[in-house]
Parts: structure tokens; sequence; C-alpha cells
């Protein structure tokens, strides 16, 4: 993992050759109104460099996520479909009557139904704690991704809530419910960036979830706009339109679309990292490549 720590600073090994090649200036550049979009010619130029610097660098493949909440630059040569189609929701409210309005009315009547059953929901900035294998939101995150038999890619390792915590900081959060009695109901790790808020991870009782301590949390986690925010990402369903996807719809905003791409940099290397996998996982490069995991060579963990 990278981390860039300041403006300035880049990954060793790299350097800026000028400010203009800067993240501070290209975010400056970015807000002008003399500042024009690349043409298909710069794009694909600049497409063909950041390929060839990554074979520079070793790199064999790489997996892109594309955000869908910001203007990207249309499909790359040599890029392979993962994921397309994935239906994600945004929150745009404006403010807190904005935002109530914008829940469905069977959504402010559960919400209200939590309430009056004596449960509370705060945001607030997540700690070592919370992610440790014993703690609340880990423990009951996991059980929850068991009862809704969920893929292994859904389930993560001390090391990736360590970096996650490390990476973001003060910018990850958790949103919970709890009862009268301090009894964690449900929850949600969010990731905040400037005035856009990201819902990540997410447990809940089935028992408390029946007196609405769900829609409280989401309730919860939309009222952040207080703070400054302008956008709140609820994310996707588990598959698809799912019952998951179909539960955040009820809480307002817009559609929009995720999508993941991989690219395969160094072919050679890539196929010899199958072919040893295949043979470790005692099957065929031919199996996991028609797997539709990326790359195919950690097949068994997707």
């Amino acid at each position: 993992m990278i981390r860039v720590h300041h403006e300035q600073d880049f990954p060793d090994g790299l350097t800026s050759p000028d400010v203009y090649f800067t993240p501070g200036y290209g975010r400056a550049a970015c807000v002008t109104s003399t500042s024009s979009l690349l043409s298909s010619t710069q794009i694909s130029a600049a497409w063909s460099e950041t390929v060839t610097c990554l074979g520079d660098l070793g790199v064999i493949s790489v997996l892109l996520r594309h955000s869908p909440l910001v203007p990207q630059a249309s499909d790359h040569p040599g890029l392979r479909s993962i994921v397309r189609g994935h239906p994600t929701i945004v929150l745009e409210p404006t403010d807190h009557d904005s935002a109530w309005s914008g829940l469905e009315k069977h959504c402010r009547t559960k919400t209200r139904k939590a309430l009056r059953h004596g449960y509370t929901g705060i945001v607030r900035q997540a700690s070592s704690q919370d992610l440790a294998k014993g703690g609340d939101f880990r423990r009951l995150y996991e059980q929850t991704m068991q009862r809704l038999s969920a893929a292994p890619r859904y389930f993560f390792s001390d090391i990736y809530y360590t970096e996650l915590l490390d990476g973001l900081g003060s910018n990850l959060l958790i949103a919970e419910v709890r009862d009268q009695m301090g009894v964690a109901g449900s929850s949600l790790l969010l990731m905040r960036h400037e005035q856009r808020l990201h819902s990540h991870l997410s447990f809940s009782d089935p028992d408390h979830a029946r007196t609405g301590s769900n829609n409280l949390l989401f309730w919860t986690a939309t009222r952040f706009v207080d703070q400054g925010l302008r956008q709140v990402h609820l994310g996707v369903g588990l598959d698809g339109r799912d019952s998951h996807f179909t539960y955040k719809q009820r809480f307002g905003g817009r559609e929009q679309e995720c999508a993941v791409s991989g690219l395969i940099v160094n072919d050679a290397a890539y196929q010899h990292h199958v072919d040893i996998h295949a043979k470790a996982l005692e099957t065929t490069a031919n199996a996991l490549l028609a797997s539709g995991c990326f790359p195919a060579y950690r097949a068994e963990t997707c």
C-alpha cells in the first residue's frame, strides 16, 4: 500500500518533474473555469505512459475500481470488465429537512419506532478497539456475513482493518445504534473524503432490526450531512439488485453505476503465476482463468 502523507510526497523511487504534476496543483487547476478536458488523443497517450510505467515498476496486474461519483475517461485498451451495471445509491441532501423528506414513508415510520423504543444513534471516529477481532463491530459484522452466506471476499483479515485505520485515520468513522442497555443493534463503518461519506461495512442484529434499528442507523449516517457533507454514498447490495440494494433505495437519492476492471500489465508473468497457483491448488491454469476471479492467481480468495 502506498500512502501519500503530504501534497508533495511521492512513493519511493518516484519524483514529481514539476509543480504542475503534484496533486495539490492538479486539484486547484480542476476548479478553474479556463481548464479544459483532455482530448481523446491526450487520454490515450497518458494511459499508454501509465501502462509502460507500471511495467517498468514490475507490476503484473492491476485491479481498478471505477468510482460512480467521479467523472472518468471511457474504457482503455487492455482493460477487461469484471463488474458492470452494479447499481449503487447516492444521497445528496442539503439539510436535515430535505434528508428526512427524502426517506420513504416506511423508513420514517421505522426510524420513529426505534426512537420510541429507546434506541440512540451516533457517528464517531473508529478506533482500533472497534476493529479488533473481539470488538463489537468486527464480531457482529462477521456474524452478519455468516448469516447471509456472504462470499469469502466479504471477510477481512486483521491486517486489512489495521491498514484501513492507519490509512484513513480520523476519516474512518462508525455510525452505531444501541438500545437502552447499551447493546449494539446495528453499526456501519464509514469512510469520509472531504464532503463525501461512503458506507463501507455494516452489521445488524435481526432482533434489533425488527424494531427499526437499521433504519435509525442509516438515518444517523445521513444526518451527518450537518457536518458539511454534500454526498452520502450508501453503496451497493451484496449481489446487484438484491434485497440489500432495494432496502437502501428506500432512503431516496439517485441511482449510479459501479464498475470494476482488471488490467494485465505483464502477460508472461501473469501466466507464470497462474500456472504456479494452479499447481498448488491441484487444478489447471485454464480453470483458474475461467473462474472469473481477477487476478486469476488469487482465485482461491474469490
